[in-house]
């Protein structure tokens, strides 16, 4: 019978195929009383030691087709792996309790992961969440269960599962598998990020689809829209085929795009800017023809490191972007590198964080730097070197005060003169800018605009803040929306700030990238857009179908009204008019 779903269109694309329903296989644990403890400890080790080996190899695929940041995240998963205090917590479950491997291993990491999942915190759920991922492979590997491999499934398969861990989505043969479709999960989910960067279409958070779909059935999947159409009929295969095609097509015309700057009708130019998480991102920057970074994550290289990174290595990474970043005729396009982002949902195994009950509101990012200073200044060393091979720019994350920003230009300078009188060149010029992230920043824009020389919205962040919701929580994840009447105010408070104190502004959160919010924010004057490198000839496209005078009058209909459905309405008819 044929049955809609809908769902949100986390990654874009069309697709028709089978349904390759993916289910945990279910996994029986032997509860009896074992015989011989070091025969259990030994399985314990053994599974261990080959789940690492399956973690190494994902990771080295995932740094390999996606890149550094991408990977980053199952360094995370073998750190956890590897915590010595839960390994010896099941060892011991082991010799006092005379029991498997298997189930002193589903005891000792069932109740830490029921506590962590229950508790208010993001990044303490996710540490959860990634710790039943790798004690299921685990589990897996001690009991010689052999894990579903989503590397060489049947041709035209669209993958339906509950949720997909980043292991799960690495994996997947981008030939045979032409979607995916989730229960759980949101665009701002590792799976949605991983799916973009993959370019494959994804619906996530229809709730029960696995319910509902048998395997092999004939599914389609408009990612466009987030619908899901289970068993459809001829005419909606015929007529989302058609639909497949001219995406495609279009994907293909945007191509042509490559070399085009974004300008209106009227002659007005932004920047259509790309984000980058390693150097190794940069091929995908120039190939989708954007023409400068906007945002360079450096916490990616601490991240894929046992320690902190030298001067030295730091400084090579940041030149390779730099000189790679530039034209046929050697034009230097701006690379805008963030200093150091950690804490909050990202850590580091050789930096002790402290337990915080709310780490997005605790020790991270600009707050650490200015703590431990010495991070920071090696950091500006490795930057201001970097700057002679190209146009660098500097930008600082999470800025609340108009102290941090002083302490860090004082730093910035203490640098520039240890440099000069080493004999060490460097762009004297080089600009300094922090991220709009906070209320704090984006209502008092014009202050702030008097010590930098850039502004650069997060809109991820700056969403949650001004909300006081967090993404990541599955029951309140529904409030968190960037076209809120409040967020907007932000932004707009933001962009008005930074013109008035005659600097320019740009945004590096996933709502540059929305195509649906360019004329918004077009008409809001933001002078750039910084986005995953996939949306860069769209928002290239809206930009050039568009004329700054009628996005103005959008931005002046759309500040008036008080609810997200009314604004959404009132961009869409806006949108389909002008762009059809």
């Amino acid at each position: 019978m044929r049955k809609f779903v809908k769902g949100i269109d986390a990654s874009p694309g069309v697709a028709v195929g089978k349904v390759f329903l993916y289910k945990e296989e279910e996994l029986f644990i032997d509860k009896s009383e074992c015989s011989n403890v070091e025969v259990q400890k030994e399985k314990l080790i053994e599974g261990r030691e080959k789940t690492k080996e399956q973690l190494l190899k994902i990771r080295e695929k995932t740094a390999r087709q996606l890149g550094e940041d991408k990977a980053a995240i199952f360094d995370g998963h073998i750190t956890l792996l590897e915590d010595e205090d839960l390994f010896d917590e099941v060892i011991e479950l082991i010799e006092d309790e005379k029991i498997t491997a298997e189930n002193a291993l589903e005891q000792g990491i069932s109740g830490y992961c029921d506590m962590l999942a229950n508790l208010e915190d993001e990044y303490l759920r996710e540490r959860a969440a990634d710790l039943r991922d790798i004690a299921k492979r685990w589990l897996y590997n001690i009991v010689g269960i052999e894990i579903v491999d989503l590397s060489s499934l049947p041709a035209n398969s669209i993958v339906v599962a509950r949720d997909l861990t980043p292991s799960d989505t690495a994996q997947l043969d981008l030939k045979n598998v032409v979607a995916f479709i989730t229960d759980i999960g949101g665009k701002t989910a590792h799976s949605s990020i991983m799916a973009r960067s993959l370019e494959i279409p994804a619906v996530v958070g229809t709730g029960n689809i696995t319910e509902l779909v048998t395997n092999e059935a004939p599914i389609v999947v408009d990612a466009l829209s987030g619908d899901v159409i289970i068993n459809p009929t001829e005419e909606d295969v015929e007529k989302y085929s058609k639909k497949r095609e001219k995406y495609l097509e279009e994907k293909e015309l945007l191509k042509q795009l490559k070399d085009k700057t974004a300008t209106s009708k009227d002659g007005v130019t932004v920047g259509a800017w790309a984000n980058i998480g390693s150097p190794k991102d940069v091929a995908g920057v120039l190939r989708n023809g954007a023409n400068g970074v906007g945002l360079y994550r450096t916490e990616f290289l601490f991240m894929a490191n046992d320690r902190f990174p030298t001067e030295d290595e730091q400084f090579e990474a940041y030149k390779v972007v730099a000189e790679s970043m530039k034209d046929e005729n050697g034009k230097s396009y701006p690379v805008t590198i963030r200093t150091m982002d950690i804490g909050g949902d990202k850590s580091l195994p050789y930096m002790e964080l402290p337990h915080e009950e709310n780490p997005f509101l605790g020790w991270r990012a600009l707050r650490i730097c200015l703590d431990r200073p010495e991070i920071l200044k090696t950091q500006f060393r490795a930057l201001l070197r970097a700057s002679a091979f190209g146009y660098i720019k500097i930008m600082l994350p999470m800025v609340i005060s108009i102290e941090e920003c002083r302490k860090s230009k004082a730093l910035l300078e203490e640098c520039k003169a240890e440099l000069r009188a080493e004999g060490i060149k460097f762009d004297e010029d080089i600009q300094l800018g922090i991220m709009i992230e906070t209320p704090a920043t984006a209502f008092r824009a014009k202050w702030f605009a008097q010590e930098v020389d850039f502004f650069s919205i997060g809109t991820n962040d700056l969403t949650q803040y001004t909300l006081a919701v967090d993404r990541g929580n599955e029951r309140i994840s529904h409030l968190y929306d960037t076209y809120n009447p409040g967020v907007l105010a932000a932004i707009k408070a933001a962009i008005d700030g930074a013109h008035e104190g005659g600097i320019s502004i740009s945004m590096c959160g996933e709502f540059a990238g929305e195509a649906r919010a360019t004329a918004l924010l077009f008409g809001m004057g933001l002078d750039a857009f910084s986005m995953s490198a996939i949306s860069v000839a769209k928002v290239k496209k809206n930009i050039m179908a568009m004329d700054k005078a009628s996005a103005e009058a959008l931005v002046e209909r759309v500040m008036s009204m008080s609810t997200t459905e009314e604004i959404l309405a009132e961009i869409d008819k806006y949108n389909e008019e002008l762009l059809g």
